[in-house]
């Protein structure tokens, strides 16, 4: 074999191994970034239990003349009906219009969501609001969801009996 033929093998050869082992390579980084994305979808299925700060009273049967009406963009909650929301994992927050009638103004009144505590506010005769749907708490989970507004003894939600009580409903359905 002439130096040319050996030269031309030898740069054959070299140019084979560095394929392999690029090829190589490159499917250890496809294999890495495959475990990468499943941990990550894996953790975002995986909700943390959200612990309430103040408890849902146990005694919820609907209470007083309170009443509320929850809104979205397909339409309320009066007379039963159940306004959807459309929600994809990339929604952090969602808020819902919320109209509340013949509270007792001199009280707080807690927002639960799914019978997790989600604010206070003060509402009376007529109040126009908006409760927030957050994601990492499992309200734009899709489903029917439960807003509940709640009232209590000296306004204490931990030891005060409940003075008004009601609830709507909403669906949340996924984005496509």
């Amino acid at each position: 074999m002439n130096k040319f033929s050996k030269g031309l093998l030898i740069t054959a050869l070299s140019t084979s191994i560095l394929g392999v082992a690029a090829c190589g390579n490159q499917s250890d980084s496809d294999k890495a970034e495959g475990t990468k994305q499943t941990t990550q979808q894996n953790t975002s299925e995986k909700q943390v239990a959200v612990k309430s700060k103040y408890p849902f009273p146990s005694d919820t049967a609907a209470k007083g003349e309170a009443k509320i009406v929850l809104t979205s963009d397909s339409g309320s909650s009066e007379n039963g009906n159940v306004p959807v929301v459309f929600s994809s994992n990339d929604d952090i927050l969602i808020q819902l219009g919320l109209d509340a009638y013949d509270f007792d103004g001199g009280k707080q009144s807690f927002i639960y969501v799914d019978k997790i505590f989600s604010a206070s506010d003060q509402f009376g005769e007529e109040t126009t609001t908006s409760v927030d749907l957050e994601q990492d708490k499992g309200h734009l989970k899709p489903g029917v969801h439960t807003v509940s507004i709640v009232q209590f003894d000296n306004d204490d939600p931990k030891k005060g009996s409940v003075t008004a009580y009601t609830e709507a409903k909403y669906q949340v359905k996924e984005k496509k």
